[in-house]
């Protein structure tokens, strides 16, 4: 390199030659002090932060990347984490350091403004989970550079891109996530944390971890346990049917409530959430054994009597049911036509039937319903 091409600047023969010094500094020290050090990175980041000509940078990249070469990984790592913040580093300097040992490489892959995503695209093909999981943890990437990472399938990439909240993960990186989760179960606490999950993909979630994740909560956030817990019901009974479907034995009927969906109806009636309106969100969403644990409980009954119940043709006693527990018409009908699926998997429902249970309901008092259910309300 010709150093006479610095000599018409000012601003940058004094910084090379501090540079020099400094680097005369760091060989002298024999004991690595880390004021050598220091003098010698700030005199770099001094160097790149002035306003150069291209060929100016050009030129110091020549000089950075020789002394780099020189340096021992030391100076090296202190090199990248402070030229890691600096926009003005030449793309070279910064390639040069990604693709060091991941000791050095760190902190340009995690911070650096210099990188775009096709550099980081190429380093990922080049190599291996350390680089990757340094990149997982920028604080801006593009879906596609994400949805990479995520193709990985390496678990501690994973881990590190599920919990960057800085990033917005896009449907696909979450879908590979969840496809690894039974697999590697400490992926699941940070993915269903994340607000953007779909409720597809908690679905499947949920019927890996739903109680699981109860207790954490429980244990993790001490005296907000109580809202904490009350959101997890919540979702535990909306996504039930996943776990029902999953773990129900060969011979429990369809649509029969489990343990986990029985006791999170439990729950909804002594917090004094069990309504008949929860109980039409519950349908509306498909969640046919929930809505039966849950009017279950609603009308103080056994589950399999209620299943029967559901499951009869004409809906003569469900109509006598919500007579008694002061259920209205309208949704008794709604009730009626919505568990169509739990009675016929076509789903098309017989008119004639539905009149009946319209009649039903209509010829019944109160009183003698309740006495039919042997209630007292």
């Amino acid at each position: 390199m010709d150093s006479r091409l610095f000599e018409k600047s000012p601003k940058v023969a004094p910084l090379l030659v501090r540079l020099y010094d400094s680097h005369k500094l760091y060989e002298l020290a024999t004991d690595d002090t880390p004021l050598a050090r220091a003098e010698l990175t700030s005199a770099v980041a001094d160097l790149l932060e002035a306003e150069l000509a291209p060929r100016e940078k050009e030129l110091i990249s020549d000089v950075l990347i020789s002394l780099m070469r020189q340096a021992e990984k030391d100076l090296r790592e202190a090199l990248s984490e402070r030229l890691s913040v600096i926009d003005s580093v030449p793309l070279r300097v910064a390639l040069h350091l990604a693709n060091d040992d991941i000791s050095v490489a760190a902190p340009v892959l995690k911070k650096s403004n210099v990188l775009s995503d096709m550099d980081l695209l190429y380093i990922i093909k080049a190599k291996t989970s350390a680089y990757w999981q340094a990149i997982a943890g920028r604080r801006g990437m593009s879906e596609q550079l994400i949805n990479v990472l995520a193709d990985t399938r390496d678990v501690p990439t994973a881990g590190v891109l599920v919990r960057n909240d800085a990033i917005h993960l896009p449907v696909h990186a979450m879908s590979v996530i969840g496809e690894m989760v039974p697999d590697h179960e400490e992926l699941a606490k940070p993915l269903l944390m994340r607000q953007e999950l779909p409720e597809d993909i908690a679905r499947r979630l949920y019927s890996v971890v739903g109680a699981e994740l109860k207790h954490y909560i429980r244990d993790y956030f001490g005296a907000f346990a109580g809202p904490a817990a009350d959101a997890v019901d919540d979702v535990m009974l909306e996504f039930g049917e996943a776990i029902a479907s999953a773990t129900r034995p060969v011979d429990m009927p369809a649509f029969m409530p489990g343990a986990s969906m029985i006791a999170a109806a439990k729950a909804y009636k002594e917090k004094g959430r069990l309504s008949v309106n929860t109980m039409m969100d519950t349908l509306q969403r498909g969640q046919y054994a929930s809505f039966i644990a849950m009017f279950a409980e609603y009308a103080g009954m056994d589950v399999r009597t209620i299943h029967g119940m559901v499951s009869e043709a004409g809906g003569h006693r469900l109509a006598v049911a919500c007579k008694a527990l002061g259920v209205q018409k309208t949704d008794m009908t709604r009730f009626y036509m919505l568990t169509q699926r739990v009675r016929s998997a076509d789903r098309i429902i017989d008119q004639s039937e539905l009149l009946s249970a319209i009649r039903a309901y209509d010829k019944v008092t109160v009183t003698s319903a309740q006495g039919m259910m042997g209630m007292s309300r």
